[in-house]
């Protein structure tokens, strides 16, 4: 069946869902205006010839919420016009929409659908994509984009979970995504991956997790398109994994685990052959993942549990040079919230590979860190704060490149009126590019916000 067949049919189920929850339910509507001035020192982020300038953004968009216990459905929608003061050829509209749909069957077996959509030229628009739970549903570029481009993204998830016991559950998820570049300096790419896990508890200290997935990419040649670090376009490949965690409790709150992860790729072989030529880099090699770790985890409560720990990982690489070494490993997501301020912090860590973004840098060891902090100091006036900390060793980049990417920020707010806030905000953006610091940027920029929002949504 046509994809776009199965977009129909899925459009029109969340069509038929919706009008027997809005039956039952009530209509939530909460519009939104925005203004922004933005003042950068660098653009285009790049190390040398630095280009500063004024950007005034004006933004309407409206949430749209038909909230309910077994059946449910959220729209946010947000598009602007961007206008450069000095350099007014990169005048552009941006488009930034988040769907959500959520049915409960029974009261054991449940369908969640998401689906995040962004338009925009701006080199750093492309982060993790976040739901009102903090949880990731779209996973950000943090590989290198420079220049005013226009591109966009889509993500898209269905995962249908049954729970078969107080721990015990099951699920199946299938997951499609695609990024279109204007510019053939980047290379568009396309993910396809279904996948199925399953959590069971034998007693109360013991447990077991199991998963599987399969991967399908493909991308479409170009005639500049080519990764920057061997000079060759990514080949459609074809990726199935595995994993196994073994769970030890000693107490009801925390204890440790044993788990194993298993990656076999093989690439289609239409660039096999030029991806060594005149480089030291492996992309478009099939290769085959062998990484166990060990590590500790504690619960928070019984949605909510945080790990980490530390792994072992020996890829061999057919027809080139075998790579092995240690990995962190973490999953993390914390809020915590309080009567003047609260917190979230997430982190991630382990071995993943990049391969639908900017640069498509291939096997990668990662660890990254997000700290967002608010604190009221009246009702009206509040302050903000926020860091985020990503590390990505590309395991098999020519150059055998690390980045470091920096993003601290802090904010003061006030609401003038209930349906009126101002918000004055400073951001740092650094990007330390480790064996490859021709790619090194870093950016400075301040922002106004005004926003007109009521304070309370309206009703049907």
């Amino acid at each position: 069946m046509k994809k776009s067949h199965l977009l129909t049919l899925l459009v029109l189920a969340l069509v038929v869902a919706a009008e027997n929850a809005a039956m039952a339910a009530q209509l939530l509507f909460t519009p939104r205006a925005t203004v922004t001035e933005r003042y950068s020192d660098n653009i285009y982020l790049t190390k040398n010839d630095k280009e500063d300038d004024f950007i005034t953004t004006p933004t309407v968009g409206f949430t749209l919420e038909l909230p309910g216990q077994g059946t449910g459905l959220l729209l946010s929608y947000d598009g602007g016009y961007n206008f450069y003061a000095k350099n007014d050829e990169n005048d552009s509209w941006q488009h930034n929409a988040l769907g959500s749909f959520w049915h409960n069957f029974t009261r054991e077996t449940r369908l969640d659908l998401n689906n995040a959509f962004l338009y925009t030229q701006d080199p750093l628009g492309n982060q993790d994509v976040v739901n009102q739970q903090g949880t990731v549903v779209a996973p950000g570029d943090f590989t290198r984009r420079s220049e005013l481009n226009t591109y966009y993204r889509n993500y898209s998830t269905a995962r249908l979970t049954h729970q078969f016991g107080p721990e015990n559950s099951t699920y199946a998820q299938f997951i499609y995504g695609f990024l279109k570049n204007d510019s053939d300096q980047y290379q568009d790419s396309q993910e396809i991956s279904p996948s199925v896990g399953m959590t069971y508890w034998f007693s109360t200290w013991t447990g077991i997790e199991l998963e599987g997935a399969y991967l399908r990419g493909l991308y479409e040649e170009r005639q500049a398109a080519a990764n920057t670090q061997d000079g060759t376009d990514q080949d459609d490949f074809n990726e199935v994994s595995g994993r196994v965690r073994l769970n030890h409790r000693l107490s009801p709150t925390y204890g440790f685990y044993e788990q194993y992860r298993q990656i076999y790729r093989n690439y289609d072989g239409n660039q096999a052959n030029q991806a060594q030529a005149d480089t030291d880099g492996q992309q478009n090699l099939d290769y085959m993942v062998y990484a166990p770790s060990v590590g500790v985890f504690y619960q928070f409560d019984p949605t909510l549990t945080a790990s980490v720990g530390v792994g072992y990982y020996y890829q061999q690489v057919q027809n080139g040079k075998d790579q092995q070494g240690p990995f962190p490993t973490a999953d993390i997501n914390k809020f915590w919230d309080y009567q003047r301020w609260s917190v979230r912090t997430r982190g991630s860590a382990g071995i993943g590979s990049d391969d639908f973004s900017a640069q498509n840098e291939g096997f990668t060891r990662y660890a990254q860190t997000d700290i967002i902090g608010r604190y009221n100091f009246t009702r009206q006036f509040y302050g903000e704060a926020s860091f985020l900390y990503r590390y990505s060793d590309y395991i098999n980049s020519a150059d055998d490149e690390v980045d470091h990417f920096i993003s601290p920020r802090i904010g003061l707010g006030y609401e003038v009126f209930r349906w009126m806030n101002v918000n004055l905000s400073y951001s740092y953006n650094k990007l330390v590019a480790t064996n490859s610091n021709e790619n090194d940027y870093e950016e400075n920029s301040v922002l106004l916000t005004v926003t007109l929002q009521p304070d309370q949504p309206w009703r049907w």
